[in-house]
């Protein structure tokens, strides 16, 4: 069975903070693995470098399953994406388009 590959959506906020790191030239290195991330997001969730889990308090907070997916590890305030599953759309011939909606791109507190 092949992968699905998904389409990303950003909510405001995560787009928000894209845009801040796109524009702050000392997080240069960041902006380049926060891409990476979201790529592998879109291709290949099984990645393992994304050591992708359920972060239990968000999703009690938006009421659906919200994900935590490693951008950085073993660095101080190292970089997350905060994701979920949905909801996906129909394309003009009636295929289903996974859509996974990213809601945060920030250091871990």
């Amino acid at each position: 069975m092949p992968p699905i590959n998904h389409k990303l959506r950003l909510s405001p906020t995560a787009n928000e903070q894209l845009a801040r790191i796109e524009n702050d030239p000392s997080l240069e290195g960041v902006l380049k693995q926060i891409r990476k991330t979201l790529g592998l997001l879109e291709t290949n969730l099984r990645s393992r470098s994304l050591q992708t889990h359920e972060y239990e308090s968000l999703s009690k907070r938006y009421n659906k399953k919200v994900f935590e997916a490693y951008v950085q590890q073993n660095t101080p305030s190292a970089y997350r994406v905060f994701w979920h599953y949905g909801n996906d759309e129909i394309d003009e011939n009636g295929n289903r388009i996974a859509i996974i909606t990213v809601i945060a791109i920030i250091p871990h507190p």
